[in-house]
C-alpha cells in the first residue's frame, strides 16, 4: 500500500472515531455545558480529519 492511500485511511479512520465520540457525548450530555463544549470540539476535530482525508485522497490521484 502506498503512502498516500495509507495516509487517507488513517485520516478517515480518525474522522470516524472523533465524529462518533462527539455525537455520543452530544447525545448523552444532559445539557451540561462542559459536555456540549467537548462534543463540539470533538466534532470539529472529526471534520478536520475528514478534510485532511479528502485532501490526501485528491493528492493520490484516484
Amino acid at each position: 500500500m502506498n503512502n498516500t492511500r495509507r495516509a487517507t485511511l488513517i485520516w478517515s479512520l480518525g474522522a470516524v472515531v472523533f465524529s462518533l465520540i462527539g455525537v455520543y457525548i452530544a447525545l448523552s450530555s444532559n445539557g451540561a455545558w462542559y459536555s456540549v463544549v467537548s462534543a463540539v470540539i470533538l466534532l470539529l476535530a472529526g471534520t478536520t480529519f475528514a478534510a485532511r482525508a479528502i485532501l490526501s485522497l485528491r493528492a493520490s490521484g484516484t
